[in-house]
């Protein structure tokens, strides 16, 4: 395939970034698109990262990701934050209107196309535990309300941070029922028996000798409903808590396709063109392989 004219270089920022699987994808997808352009890794220490974003004017890149532990920071540099990573108070992705630079979220994006998409589940009317109260938590709170979900428990081990958004997103959206416990309480394992998606938004899972996010126990068996169980990790493919949710007969789905798909929504963002999805997906797979785990 013909390629373009003009060569355009792309982005992610953070630190560390040893085993990001970003470029892996963007880059396959230029490639399938005869699109000449590549995806580098720039990964800074933090004082390295606001001195290169307070010249973002200057920079040669056509647009960038961000990720840990810049989603927040970034925002100050960039001249316009769509109002929905404004809300989430993160952004992931840049891109340029003319010589401005302009952040969004595509966490939020990636997220509802994948419980659409991968998982066949629409959150409208639903009830969802949300374990976690982090930045990933609050993206994936925004787009289950976005979405009209009927009521969201957010569970953290420092339930002020459960608390601070379910204030801000009340605000947003009065006719969600929103409700902020401590982690490991009988108010949480009470809401797993009645909720219709259950999302681990922490890390925990990542390392063979983690604690679990909640107790086996605490999951129902799947009798008369069948649940939707959700982590945001995806390496591991099947972490204990999904292992456990799959064992008593529920959904499972991991964090892969949303990490593709807020990817995609990146790509598309900067190209303007429609994102090769599946190609995106074999990337990512291949990568994951070649990186043993």
């Amino acid at each position: 395939m013909k390629k373009d004219q003009s060569f355009e270089l792309y982005g992610i920022f953070g630190y560390p970034l040893s085993h990001t699987l970003s470029p892996a994808m963007h880059e396959a997808a230029f490639r399938k698109l005869g699109i000449d352009a590549n995806y580098i890794v720039l990964e800074l220490i933090p004082a390295a990262f606001k001195k290169l974003m307070r010249r973002s004017s200057k920079l040669s890149l056509s647009g960038f990701n961000v990720t840990v532990p810049y989603k927040e920071t970034v925002m100050q540099y960039l001249d316009t934050v769509r109002p929905e990573a404004r809300a989430i108070g993160a952004v992931n992705t840049a891109y340029r209107r003319g010589k401005r630079w302009v952040g969004t979220n595509t966490d939020m994006e990636g997220f509802l196309l994948v419980l659409k998409k991968d998982g066949g589940f629409r959150p409208f009317g639903k009830r969802a535990v949300i374990l976690g109260a982090g930045g990933a938590a609050r993206a994936v709170v925004y787009g289950l309300s976005k979405e009209k979900a009927r009521e969201i428990l957010m569970a953290d081990c420092f339930p002020e941070k459960a608390r601070k958004i379910a204030s801000d997103m009340g605000k947003l959206f009065p006719r969600v029922n929103y409700e902020a416990v401590l982690a490991g309480t009988e108010e949480v394992k009470e809401s797993l028996q009645k909720a219709d998606v259950i999302i681990n938004a922490t890390p925990l899972g990542l390392r063979p000798r983690d604690p679990r996010v909640i107790p086996d126990s605490w999951i129902p068996k799947a009798r008369v409903k069948r649940q939707f169980f959700m982590d945001l990790i995806y390496n591991p493919a099947m972490t204990p808590f999904l292992k456990s949710a799959k064992k008593k007969g529920h959904k499972t789905l991991n964090g892969l396709g949303m990490l593709l798909y807020q990817g995609a929504r990146a790509w598309e963002r900067w190209t303007k063109r429609k994102a090769p999805v599946e190609v995106m997906r074999q990337a990512l797979l291949q990568a994951l392989k070649e990186q043993g785990k």
